[in-house]
């Protein structure tokens, strides 16, 4: 018996809503599979809020189109409703294998690919991050995917030919459909998982595509603050290092190393605990090390821009290596080859990559190689995929060879070689003879090889610059170009967050005249890396930079950064306050890294008025960095801005915290100056802190300050937020000022009146301010100013 036309449009109507409400249940096992793993040790009710509420955007899309095609299939000759339900399954197919991409995705970004990720890809380059996720899908994950949504079609149409009713599936979308309105009220109230782990793959590039919403919301944040704030972060001030004294042997050489995605936890010398960088390790022994070192943007061409044109890079998803490849940023290069030093830039990748080979040229290099400039024994690490373009690597020991070459063509010419290693950056090379170091991912393993090749190729330049006898006079400069993420935060390469092991790098300055093994608190941006070169050198710094020297008498005490690929993430760490805004949904991540050096505690929900503060915060920075890349780049003139100045008071610091970091204000002559935090104070909350401890959190605070008389008298120290836990219980908020420097002179403990009785005391060699109020010294008159005192009266 055959089919009429209307059985057979019935059957094609009944396979349709079979596939549909297929594709729901499909579409729900694989959100759950997706967020179920991060939400151990949540009650049943919340996981059950969290999975409606990721599903909302998955169903809508599946009943809409559900809908757009009942209504085409309505009154359609049989020839066009079979079309159309062929349509249907196509498009059905699309949603489900999104769904099946998306699981790659999230593993690696916590997001599902946008049209950022599209534009950091380089696609007309290489497709870094598509390459990346077919890296991780291979060919029997794709043949699954196809398998699931053939029989997704195979059972609609068999159910439809043996007459089951479609009913059943109707009931499924009835249900999907109350789930959605329900999940898209919860997704507005949960806050167990990022939101963007709960989006549609579909969706969410859709909305990338046409939405300049995180533009807009970037300008919101800066409007208030845009047009009068200026250049000026609003961050505390700490003084800078000391300047270490001239060298016997003058300086002549800079040799600047940077590791490709090397964070700072991985880098033995800053809590790498795997055997894989002894040079490195080696090397700090006549080094300063910072603890507290910083990649504006976890991306490794942005990362260019920092280091030698000292900038935070432009708030945007394109690199400015793209944008404004030629600009003239007057970048370090450049100032040195005024000075005579030869230049060079080596990487051991593809220059072509992000434009590299322009805006390294553009920025002063006179010598600018990559692996295709030269032969390895080892041959070149090719990377196979899609694109095969631009992501070529040679081994790292090679390119120190060729940098050792460049240096023996003129050897007494003072030179500055930049070299960038490539074997680190995803997916990975591990060079020669790859070492198993135990650990359960293999591409951890080989990520950590790779490691190794780069210190043995900085260890191969160091013992180079030995056996030359220019050790002495050649100032090494080592880094990492910005982090790396191995399943931290849900996410793995670099750039799809701002958390620590994205943007915490290590940074040394090397040199056995000037250091002898000294580490550093210091907040620092790789923008100020130019800077402090120009300093070490004796050279002067461009006007039109933005960082600041290490060794600046004044700089301020925070640090920004941001990517803008996985949801426009903006950010900065400020003392121990640690921000994370996501432009895109508007979620904020406050943490304070004293206590929670990992960010697994997010302090914004339980402290909205903190959080509201700390945007703020972000709302001046976003307005500086904006008039800062504004003035930039239509040549206007820099005004002057913070490098140090004289007119300073200094004042040395620590104390114990409780709840709250001790703040501070000051005021000289009755009149307002200033204040910081002292927010390394360590925490007694749960235990008495050891005087030595409290002591090892000393920190130099420094206010700036606009002199209106020529012979100020009084400096008044107030302290500001005491608390206390209470009788028998440790947890205190105390200040202790152990010195104060101002107008060339230094003011110890005995120089401290109380303004109130009970404020504080002595205490060994601090004066400890126990309540608040505040304190007083009376600054020391030269014959000058008691001449002009006694002439007032």
């Amino acid at each position: 018996m055959t089919n009429t036309p209307t059985q057979s449009q019935s059957n094609a109507s009944n396979a349709m809503f079979w596939g549909a409400g297929l594709l729901i249940v499909f579409l729900l096992v694989l959100r759950a599979v997706s967020i179920i793993p991060d939400l151990d040790g949540l009650e049943v009710g919340t996981k059950v809020a969290v999975l409606l509420a990721g599903v909302a955007e998955d169903f809508a899309v599946v009943l809409f189109a559900v809908f757009v095609f009942v209504m085409l299939f309505r009154g359609l000759p049989l020839a066009r409703a079979r079309l159309i339900g062929g349509a249907f399954f196509a498009v059905a197919g699309l949603i489900a294998v999104a769904g099946m991409l998306n699981l790659v995705a999230l593993h690696m970004l916590n997001a599902p690919l946008t049209m950022e990720w599209v534009r950091y890809s380089d696609i007309g380059n290489t497709d870094v991050i598509f390459d990346s996720l077919l890296h991780l899908l291979p060919v029997g994950k794709i043949l699954a995917g196809l398998a699931v949504v053939g029989g997704i079609y195979l059972v609609a149409r068999l159910a439809a030919k043996r007459g089951y009713s479609s009913a059943y599936p109707k009931i499924v979308l009835t249900l999907a459909a109350g789930g959605m309105l329900v999940g898209f009220v919860l997704a507005g109230q949960q806050t167990a998982l990022a939101s963007g782990k709960l989006r549609n793959p579909i969706v969410a590039f859709a909305q990338s595509v046409f939405s300049d919403g995180v533009q807009d919301t970037l300008e919101q944040l800066a409007e208030s603050d845009d047009a009068n704030f200026g250049l000026e972060l609003p961050f505390d001030r700490v003084a800078g290092l000391d300047l270490p004294s001239a060298p016997v042997k003058p300086l002549k050489n800079i040799l600047f190393f940077a590791f490709e995605s090397t964070p700072a936890k991985q880098a033995e010398g800053w809590g790498g605990t795997h055997p894989v960088m002894p040079n490195l390790r080696a090397s700090l022994d006549t080094a300063i090390a910072f603890d507290r070192a910083y990649a504006h943007v976890p991306a490794s061409n942005y990362f260019l821009v920092s280091a030698f044109a000292s900038m935070v890079p432009e708030l945007s998803s394109v690199s400015m290596t793209y944008t404004r490849p030629e600009f003239d940023f007057n970048a370090l290069p450049k100032v040195l080859n005024a000075q005579g030093f030869r230049t060079a830039f080596f990487n051991s990748s593809d220059n072509r990559f992000q434009n590299t080979e322009t805006f390294a040229k553009a920025s002063g290099f006179k010598t600018v190689k990559d692996y295709r400039d030269w032969t390895c024994e080892t041959g070149v690490y090719e990377y196979t995929s899609i694109s095969e373009k631009y992501l070529n690597t040679s081994s790292d020991l090679c390119t120190a060879d060729r940098i050792m070459e460049w240096i023996e063509e003129d050897p007494e010419a003072p030179f500055f070689a930049a070299f960038r290693t490539g074997m680190t950056h995803y997916p990975y090379f591990p060079g020669e003879n790859p070492v198993d170091y135990g650990v359960e991912s293999e591409s951890y393993n080989t990520y950590l090889n790779a490691l190794r090749v780069g210190d043995e190729a900085f260890g191969k330049l160091l013992a180079y610059l030995d056996k030359a006898g220019i050790a002495d006079e050649t100032l090494v400069v080592v880094m990492g170009d910005h982090g790396e993420a191995f399943g931290e935060h849900g996410t793995y390469v670099h750039a799809a967050g701002i958390n620590e092991e994205n943007v915490h790098v290590p940074l040394a300055f090397i040199n056995p005249q000037l250091f002898k093994g000294e580490r550093s608190p210091l907040i620092v941006g790789l923008k100020d890396v130019a800077p402090t070169i120009t300093d070490l050198m004796g050279l002067r710094a461009s006007e039109s930079w933005q960082g600041v020297s290490l060794f600046a008498k004044s700089r301020q005490n925070g640090v920004m950064f941001f990517a803008p690929w996985n949801g426009f993430l903006v950010g900065y760490r400020h003392g121990n306050e640690k921000l994370i805004f996501n432009a895109n949904s508007g979620e904020v991540a406050l943490y304070d890294l004293a206590l929670d050096l990992q960010e697994r505690r997010n302090l914004a929900p339980e402290n909205p008025e903190q959080a509201q503060a700390a945007q703020q915060k972000l709302a001046k920075l976003i307005a500086a960095q904006r008039n800062y890349v504004r003035m930039l780049v239509s040549g206007e003139s820099m005004p002057e801005r913070d490098r140090g100045t004289a007119e300073i008071i200094t004042i040395a610091a620590t104390g114990t915290r409780f709840g709250a970091a001790p703040k501070v204000w000051v005021k000289l002559d009755g009149k307002d100056v200033g204040g910081f935090t002292v927010s390394d104070a360590p925490s007694n909350e749960n235990a008495a802190v050891p005087t030595a401890e409290v002591h090892t959190a000393l920190e130099r605070f420094v206010v700036d300050v606009a002199l209106d008389a020529s012979c100020p008298k009084r400096l008044e120290i107030y302290f500001l937020n005491d608390n206390w836990a209470g009788e028998g219980k440790t947890g205190d908020t105390d200040l202790w000022v152990r010195s104060v420097e101002f107008g060339g002179h230094v003011y110890h403990n005995n120089s401290f009146r109380e303004m109130k009785e009970g404020v504080g005391h002595k205490f060994e060699d601090y004066f400890r301010y126990s309540r608040n109020g505040g304190a007083y010294i009376d600054l020391y008159l030269n014959e000058a100013c008691l001449s002009e005192t006694l002439e007032m009266k």
